[in-house]
């Protein structure tokens, strides 16, 4: 494959473990210049050490509105981003909370809602091409017990993605997502 991520900086949320950081290693390894790296983990944000590629630690919480607007202006150089940042719910709807729907919607969904607007917004500002990615699941496209709220959720971030694509093709901006499987991480 050709290493075309020479010198472009990327945005991985969800960074410090899992999917996130094991994307974060690859991009550095295949050329990336400057990795921005979300997680609300402030700690394990901090241990992260990659080789290759300049690391920017940005701990927050991808729910936060404010902390998108605070950090807009680090996002102008962003071509590639890693919409990644996810919880996970299992409950059977009957024992499922109002609360813990609720916080599953808003990471994986309000999450990556304010993540794409915040990368889009940099990109169409810049008048530069780029690469949006969503980790969806395939609990999004696969119905089974116990996994209502999170499951939504993904089902929810494929649409969001699909109309994010649409809308932005125009400008040289693709908006994609993945639905692995079961991957060994914490989540």
């Amino acid at each position: 494959m050709a290493n075309d991520f020479a010198g472009k900086a990327a945005l991985i949320t969800g960074a410090a473990s899992g999917i996130g950081l094991a994307t974060a290693r690859e991009l550095a390894g295949r050329g990336v210049a400057r990795l921005l790296l979300v997680d609300r983990d402030a700690k394990a944000l901090e241990a992260v050490e990659i080789g290759g590629a300049e690391l920017v630690r940005l701990p927050g919480d991808v729910t936060d509105e404010g902390f998108w607007d605070d950090i807009a202006d680090r996002l102008a150089e962003v071509e590639l981003a890693l919409v990644n940042a996810g919880i996970s719910t299992a409950a059977p709807l009957v024992e499922l909370t109002l609360a813990e729907w609720r916080r599953t919607m808003a990471v994986n969904l309000d999450g990556a809602f304010l993540t794409i607007r915040a990368v889009l917004r940099a990109m169409v500002r810049a008048g530069r091409a780029g690469a949006i990615v969503a980790t969806a699941s395939v609990s999004g496209l696969k119905a089974e017990p116990g996994t209502a709220a999170y499951g939504c959720s993904k089902a929810a971030l494929i649409q969001l993605v699909r109309v994010a694509a649409k809308e932005v093709a125009g400008q040289g901006i693709r908006v994609n997502a993945i639905a692995p499987g079961g991957v060994a991480t914490p989540i």
